[in-house]
């Protein structure tokens, strides 16, 4: 999961470009794929059926892979979950790797990129800093190497999923993902009700998507009345202050929806200085379906937590990179809606019913 990072230590011509095409990229809105009242996508990615597939009966390939690992993050629970699955890829499929960490920061992750091309890998596992720069390093440096790149955590280059001419995509969050988590919190408002949104930082990528969601459900459920909507900057502290002044401000609000587990913790903590009930007096809609708020639903603290997959992303974006090393892309969209975890639950909605249905491994 991507967040703003810090701003740039250096500033080059190729930071330039990468800027421009930053702007280009927020001109536009891609259309994105429906999602069905669950959250699950209406018809199966062949992509993604590929791959789980290839996963079941591919033996270990005779060649060791050298992949470089050029990841946005790698220090908060969700980065480093995805680290290891990458690393259960890598003990199934034998192949060695190296992380180039941008810590958030697209400047630090164009030089990490044109380093590891530099270096030579035979494949390149990429997730962006942020959508812009991410499609203009991919044009730039990383296709003209000829080797297979797979990209992850969010879509690039204005696409909706895929990006035609990387080997796969794999991702969960995308536009449709939080369209489907805010009407599945606005549609509970059978009468008037009045809520804060929490999201993460201001200028993200998925910041941006996140806006979009929340004014797409508004429009579609008049009794929802959005009181407040704040970036949060994925920080429960940050999340308290600015739901303790919401709830001085508007003490009848009666719901919650963030867009990340940990910074929702803020908002119980707001909720309870004031004497509410969590889930009950305000009813919180969150994402992540991490273990702890996996257990507040159970509880009934939180009401809803959406299905993140950061073990499973970044395992089937090494698979997918290896099926094209071994002469087998995939070359489309593995939508993780469509991987076990959510099919089996039959929603990427985890609530008190299915809740002891669903596994969270962070």
């Amino acid at each position: 999961m991507t967040t703003q990072g810090s701003k740039p230590q250096w500033f080059t011509i190729a930071t330039v470009v990468l800027i421009l095409g930053a702007l280009a990229s927020a001109g536009a809105i891609a259309q994105r794929t429906p999602m069905s009242h669950v959250g699950v996508a209406e018809k199966p990615h062949p992509a993604t059926l590929k791959v789980l597939a290839f996963d079941k009966s591919a033996p270990r390939p005779a060649k060791k892979y050298r992949i470089a690992y050029l990841a946005e993050c790698t220090n908060n629970p969700y980065c480093a979950t995805r680290l290891n699955g990458l690393k259960a890829a890598s003990r199934k499929y034998g192949f060695e790797f190296k992380v180039f960490d941008a810590n958030f920061n697209p400047a630090t992750q164009l030089r990490l990129v044109q380093d590891a091309v530099a270096r030579g890998y035979d494949g390149y596992l990429f997730a962006p800093t942020a959508e812009g720069p991410g499609c203009s390093m991919w044009h730039r440096y990383l296709a003209p190497t000829g080797k297979p790149v797979v990209t992850l955590d969010i879509p690039m280059c204005n696409d909706a999923d895929y990006t035609p001419g990387v080997a796969a995509t794999v991702t969960m969050v995308r536009q449709s993902f939080f369209n489907a988590h805010v009407e599945n919190a606005f549609k509970t408002c059978t009468k008037p009700c009045k809520v804060a949104a929490l999201g993460g930082s201001t200028g993200s990528d998925l910041f941006t998507i996140w806006q979009r969601a929340i004014r797409r459900a508004a429009a579609k459920y008049p009794n929802v009345d959005v009181v407040s909507d704040q970036p949060g900057n994925y920080d429960p502290r940050v999340a308290l202050r600015e739901m303790g002044g919401v709830l001085v401000a508007h003490p009848d609000l009666d719901m919650v929806i963030s867009s990340w587990d940990d910074m929702t913790r803020g908002a119980e903590q707001a909720i309870k200085a004031v004497g509410k009930r969590p889930g009950k007096d305000i009813r919180i809609y969150t994402t992540g379906a991490t273990k702890d708020a996996v257990s507040k639903v159970k509880s009934g603290v939180y009401n809803e937590t959406s299905i993140f997959l950061p073990f499973e992303e970044s395992y089937y974006a090494a698979v997918a990179l290896i099926m094209a090393l071994e002469g087998e892309p995939v070359n489309g969209y593995v939508n993780e809606a469509e991987l076990p975890a959510v099919t089996k639950l039959g929603s990427i909605f985890v609530t008190k019913e299915n809740a002891d249905q669903f596994k969270p491994n962070y």
